[in-house]
């Protein structure tokens, strides 16, 4: 390959990973010389190529632009800057549709009463009842019994923290939220992966701040080099990512790739917000560690933030989460102390006294059998009936599927509603329109026979499809 094409694929794949948005200047000719080390002539020939595929146009006396309709010529997901985040009144809109109790739900990710210690959690309620403290304000912290627990087994996973390094909240999105509350302000900028959990945009939407999009790409997760050069352009204050089954598409990072995001987080001062809440529901080997393992402890450096609840794996209704931190949980407590005087006290002494019946990992392993069986389940009905229109990708853990299909998410849920079940629409899973074809598919509602029939009758969609 030329110089001078080569050139023109290393600025064209710069395009297309959002380096450079629509409408945006990019380096004249001269710069670019000095850029890439590179001839006068080898630029001219390596703009022209980039002209002739419509990538960018020139303006008279002022340079060289990304054209205006960029996502016309390049495909895949790409990095983008959003200065303000209004994703409050659909979102809500959809969910209220996602959780109608008249239609099957598989668009929320919320585990099926099958699937929760139910015996266990009813006789932990009742010798909860008996102790005489239940009914008042408990520590403002926590329950000490119920940190303990939580920082003796983040340290057996590789993240050692103690008691006074553990807060407890209502739920992983509590945690979440207070923890970006404690390294922001109304008008900095976060990064976030993309796809990723829905609900976290109604909370940077609350928070006013300003969201840059890294796309999961497909070789490598999150790519580091496009990590480094995203915060050298956009100065972001906090990093907020699942690092360990994100939710929607189970991507679980390599060891490495965490090592190098970590890196690179503390070279430049961002800070960590790590949601780990399926951490636990990994389907083969061992327990992977979170990120903020990684991330060097420095008191006066960029704080990390470690978010988790009982949500996924005990009970939703429970809301018991928690939040670590090595260098921030001081700070982070104060500000959750100006919300509410105290975390809620008898469903915390409630959990502890299940964890104390020494079921807990048992519960976790028969969990992790039966996702990674449902999930195997779904994938081949689904692929088989839908002959192969399903583009289903294989998550590492948790217990929901990420979808690519011939038809659009928001169209698709219509279309399911009118079958009595609900799917989740990949619109809502990220800021750009990149996700519009996909959906999430929630595999803990089970494979009864009803549940078999009414997938079948769903597969039927998309083979309608392709006879349209």
């Amino acid at each position: 390959m030329t110089k001078y094409k080569r050139l023109a694929e290393d600025l064209k794949n710069e395009i297309q990973l959002g380096y450079y948005s629509e409408k945006e200047r990019i380096p004249s000719l001269r710069e670019i010389q000095t850029l890439k080390s590179c001839s006068l002539t080898t630029a001219k020939e390596a703009y022209r190529i980039l002209e002739e595929e419509g990538y960018i146009f020139v303006v008279p006396q002022s340079g060289y632009f990304v054209h205006p309709n960029i996502s016309s010529v390049i495909s895949g997901p790409q990095n983008e800057f959003y200065p303000t985040v209004e994703a409050d009144d659909r979102i809500q809109q959809i969910m209220r549709t996602v959780m109608d109790p008249k239609l099957i739900s598989f668009g929320a990710a919320i585990p099926s009463d099958i699937y929760l210690p139910l015996g266990g959690l009813v006789s932990s309620f009742k010798k909860a009842l008996q102790h005489k403290e239940i009914f008042s304000y408990g520590d403002l912290q926590g329950n000490l019994e119920l940190r303990e627990w939580i920082s003796k087994r983040l340290s057996i996973q590789g993240y050692r923290v103690n008691s006074e390094q553990v807060q407890i909240t209502n739920g992983c999105t509590e945690a979440i939220t207070f923890s970006l509350i404690t390294t922001t302000e109304p008008g900095d900028t976060v990064i976030v992966p993309s796809p990723i959990y829905v609900g976290l945009f109604q909370i940077l939407e609350t928070l006013k701040l300003k969201v840059v999009e890294i796309p999961y790409r497909k070789e490598e997760g999150i790519s580091s080099d496009e990590y480094e050069k995203l915060i050298k352009r956009h100065k972001p204050k906090v990093f907020l990512f699942s690092a360990n089954f994100n939710n929607p598409n189970g991507i679980l990072m390599s060891e490495s790739s965490k090592q190098s995001l970590a890196k690179i987080s503390y070279k430049y001062g961002i800070h960590l917000v790590e949601d780990d809440i399926y951490g636990d529901l990994y389907f083969t080997g061992t327990r992977p560690k979170p990120l903020v393992s990684d991330f060097p402890y420095d008191q006066k450096g960029p704080k990390s933030f470690l978010c988790s609840s009982f949500s996924k794996t005990i009970a939703p209704g429970l809301r018991i989460g928690w939040v670590t931190s090595k260098n921030g949980i001081r700070d982070l407590s104060k500000r959750t102390r100006a919300y509410k005087i105290s975390e809620n006290h008898p469903s915390q002494i409630a959990v502890v006294q299940f964890l104390k019946l020494q079921t807990y990992e048992r519960h976790l392993k028969f969990l992790r059998m039966e996702y990674k069986k449902l999930t195997e389940e779904y994938t081949k009905l689904l692929s088989f009936n839908s002959e192969g229109i399903l583009n289903i990708q294989k998550p590492d853990g948790g217990f929901v599927l990420w979808i690519k299909s011939p038809l659009d998410g928001d169209k698709l849920l219509n279309e399911s509603k009118k079958i009595g079940m609900a799917i989740a629409p990949g619109s809502l899973f990220g800021l750009s329109k990149h996700w519009d074809s996909h959906f999430r598919l929630n595999v803990s509602v089970g494979f009864s026979p009803k549940i078999r029939e009414k997938l079948l009758q769903f597969s039927k969609l998309f083979l309608k499809k392709r006879k349209n």
